[in-house]
């Protein structure tokens, strides 16, 4: 598991622009997300998760002031654009762990 620290300095954020207790909510949330969709090893965690999950979290941060994840509110040339909502690296990352699911 990521601890708050390591997080905080991966994505170079000041606790003035993202407090302690912001940044734990989207670890903890991020972290919950990817222990749902992917087998964790417990002996030896694996450096591609844990990039994934810092993925997973510098993409929460980046979109938590973002109205509806729209980017290009401003009348730009091109009109709003909404994010995606898969990050291919957090895909690379995980696709060795995903849980498989059969219907």
């Amino acid at each position: 598991m990521i601890d708050l620290a390591t997080a905080r300095a991966y994505l170079a954020i000041p606790a003035t622009a993202l407090s302690d207790e912001d940044l734990g909510r989207m670890l903890e949330a991020c972290a919950a997300d990817q222990a749902a969709r992917c087998d964790i090893p417990e002996t030896d965690p694996a450096p591609a998760l844990d990039q994934a999950l810092l993925r997973r979290v510098q993409r929460e941060v980046a979109a938590r002031n973002l109205p509806l994840g729209m980017v290009g509110l401003d009348a730009s040339e091109y009109g709003p654009a909404r994010l995606p909502f898969l990050d291919s690296l957090v895909e690379e990352h995980e696709r060795a762990y995903r849980k498989v699911v059969l219907a």
